[in-house]
């Protein structure tokens, strides 16, 4: 398709249904093919917030795809996604005393 291979965090947050569903969107990703209610937690792309919550369909838009940003998380549900972001919070928190994630999770 001409578009860059999307890039994953190493430690990947996964939400419990989006894991049962690993391969399938990890080939959607890929493919730029649409999943009903697919969630990318991703490093955000302006420079002032530190993540976004980006719906699957935007994948569908080839420069998205090509522009997209490190992937944190995956979920399934918007409910599974806040649920992602709190776990990264928490995580950060813990680990640094501090909420910046982009220091605490690398790779950016």
């Amino acid at each position: 398709m001409g578009t860059k291979k999307a890039k994953y965090l190493k430690k990947l947050y996964v939400g419990p249904i989006a894991a049962t569903q690993r391969r399938e969107i990890d080939r959607a990703v890929r493919r730029g093919t649409y999943i009903p209610g697919l969630y990318l937690i991703t490093y955000a792309a302006n420079g002032y917030d530190q993540l976004d919550i980006m719906h699957a369909r935007y994948l569908l838009i080839k420069r998205v795809r090509k522009e997209l940003p490190l992937i944190v998380g995956i979920a399934i549900g918007r409910d599974e996604a806040f649920g992602l972001i709190e776990r990264i919070a928490g995580d950060c928190y813990r680990a640094t005393g501090a909420m910046d994630f982009r220091a605490y999770l690398g790779e950016s």
